[in-house]
């Protein structure tokens, strides 16, 4: 059986984790990526991917307030 004064409490053995610069990178070089990808999209395509996002928002926007009269998204298809 185990002492008490061989338990290390959660607590006790923290350990701060930083974020590889490798990493930071690779997500920079990523979204750069995406940005390229989307600025040659056709408007119509780049008009639904934004609806898209806004009715993903505006659900979690609603149950923190009311939405206001131009945060509704319109009921249209690009």
């Amino acid at each position: 059986m185990r002492s008490l004064s061989d338990m290390v409490s959660r607590s006790d053995s923290r350990v701060e984790v930083q974020p590889l610069d490798d990493l930071l990178q690779r997500l920079w070089q990523g979204k750069a990526e995406l940005h390229r990808r989307h600025s040659t999209l056709p408007l119509p395509e780049k008009v639904r991917l934004v609806m898209e996002l806004q009715r993903i928002v505006m659900p979690m926007i609603a149950r923190q307030r009311p939405l206001r009269s131009w945060e509704r998204p319109w009921e249209i298809e690009p």
